[in-house]
């Protein structure tokens, strides 16, 4: 069978009242079923959320697209009255470039 469904995405979104998990699946960087996450997930789920979780106890090291998508989904969540975007279980290289980066300062982490 052909992986032809449009709604192929590499993470899973858990809405419950006031907080927004997304689940990143290990297969985030394979192919291009990451390019647009972080839009998608805007526009499917707009908030507001008191919390936004993303859960990376799945993944390792992530590409660059995912740190870029993770600004978005901070400025967009963070704007309308979240807290800051908490990642839960990171690799600590993902930690690592968020220093790198001084995008650390921005999000909480959770470490594995």
């Amino acid at each position: 069978m052909a992986l032809t469904d449009p709604q192929l995405r590499a993470y899973d979104t858990i809405v419950t009242p006031g907080r927004l998990q997304v689940v990143i699946r290990k297969e985030f960087d394979f192919g291009s079923l990451h390019q647009d996450w972080a839009h998608n997930i805007t526009v499917q789920h707009p908030g507001p959320f008191q919390v936004v979780e993303i859960d990376m106890s799945h993944v390792g090291l992530v590409s660059s697209t995912f740190f870029a998508g993770l600004m978005q989904l901070h400025f967009h969540y963070t704007g309308g009255g979240s807290e800051p975007v908490r990642l839960v279980k990171p690799d600590a290289r993902v930690v690592r470039n968020l220093k790198i980066m001084r995008m650390d300062t921005l999000l909480t982490v959770d470490p594995r």
